[in-house]
């Protein structure tokens, strides 16, 4: 999940003398959480891919224990992870094998986002779900997803922003707005006996980030409409914040927690990127510049 930038010492990395990110954070060996949200994951994919999605090989970048993996192997075709937790990773193959999947259907390989081991146009799909702010280089990670999908491919893109009131690692206020020396020193007073390792963009920085991509955005859909996308188990207060119009959604977007973008590797040519329906005709259709993310056309 993290990657080293070639020129300065790894801002994510900080924290790897006291273990892997699994090891530090075992709630990633929770099969109820993990399979909560590969849900979610699979919600979205398979609205946007509609019934192709059987024959789709896809890549699952951040894969850790693997659990998630195997939810989305039942869902498509192929499914590969990678992530640099090597413990994650043993740990995923000993999964996937338990759960009756051949290494055909799923394979966990220890490897880094940013620097992928597969040929260019590799990958049908991909998920990259809170992973982009474990890595010290976010652009190399965009530009490696764009490399390994095929023209017309998509990734789940699941992604927090750096301006929210309450930090979604360390759950600590403000958080993520700090600078880092004076949120490491943060941290140490709230005794998390660690330092802040994540590095989150603001929503304005996160969409110059995709720029390569059309990007069909799930976010306000997703909080209408909890149940479509597997997250009806929702609380009181986001069932509150499911009533609010959708302008008004538009409008805070800039500090909602988390987004669901689904990234578009353009390419209005393939028939097999074609039978992806009305999503996908929505994305093109972005990256022709014939309208707005929002989803209205441009005169």
């Amino acid at each position: 999940m993290s990657a080293t930038a070639a020129a300065a010492p790894s801002v994510t990395r900080v924290n790897d003398d006291a273990g892997t990110f699994s090891e530090r954070f075992p709630i990633l060996f929770d099969p109820g959480g993990r399979l909560q949200k590969a849900d979610k994951v699979v919600a979205v994919l398979s609205d946007y891919f509609g019934p192709s999605g059987s024959e789709i090989s896809a890549l699952d970048i951040g894969c850790s224990t693997g659990i998630m993996t195997c939810r989305y192997a039942q869902r498509f075709g192929r499914v590969v992870g990678i992530d640099t937790d090597a413990v994650g990773v043993q740990y995923a193959r000993r999964f996937a094998e338990q759960a009756g999947f051949s290494s055909d259907q799923v394979a966990c390989e220890v490897a880094d986002g940013c620097n992928l081991p597969f040929d260019d146009n590799s990958f049908d799909a991909a998920v990259c779900n809170q992973v982009y702010e474990h890595v010290d280089d976010h652009q190399a990670l965009i530009n490696e997803i764009f490399r390994v999908l095929r023209p017309g491919g998509a990734c789940y893109f699941g992604c927090g922003t750096r301006h929210v009131l309450i930090e979604g690692h360390y759950k600590l206020p403000l958080l993520s707005w700090l600078p880092r020396p004076v949120a490491d020193w943060y941290m140490a007073a709230a005794g998390r006996n660690a330092r802040y390792d994540v590095t989150l963009l603001s929503y304005r920085n996160l969409r110059k980030l995709v720029r390569p991509f059309a990007v069909v955005d799930y976010t306000i859909d997703i909080i209408k409409r909890p149940e479509r996308y597997a997250e009806g188990h929702r609380g009181p207060i986001r069932r509150f914040v499911s009533r609010w119009p959708a302008w008004l959604l538009q409008a805070i977007l800039p500090i909602v927690p988390i987004h669901v973008w689904v990234l578009v590797k353009p390419d209005g040519q393939s028939a097999w990127a074609a039978s992806f329906g009305h999503r996908h005709e929505q994305a093109l259709a972005i990256a022709a510049g014939n309208e707005d993310q929002d989803g209205s056309e441009r005169s």
